[in-house]
């Protein structure tokens, strides 16, 4: 996995673009990652969207998971879950 960053792709458009198909690429600003560049083709494309939204949601519930863990709520009953997401929801709406 290589390090580019954002600055090089710019200056040097066509460098990234084989680079990317070499391998993946890790984007930086400011010596800090912030995306990662992954070669596609167009059949491809649309199936790789979809693995890396799914990819977004574990981890997202991982985090979410993690902190009731830390808040002591990791074992929360399942009814008691439920209510609270209709909770939410119910207010949600009524605030739009």
């Amino acid at each position: 996995m290589k390090f580019i960053s954002s600055r090089e792709i710019r200056n040097r458009p066509t460098e990234f673009r084989a680079a990317v198909e070499e391998d993946d690429i890790v984007l930086t600003m400011n010596g800090k990652p912030f995306a990662i560049a992954v070669a596609v083709d167009e059949e491809e494309m649309e199936e790789t969207l979809g693995i890396l939204r799914q990819v977004r949601a574990l981890q997202a519930l991982s985090r979410i998971q993690a902190r009731a863990e830390e808040a002591g709520l990791g074992a929360t009953p399942l009814d008691t879950v439920t209510e609270e997401v209709r909770s939410v929801r119910r207010e949600r709406k009524r605030s739009r």
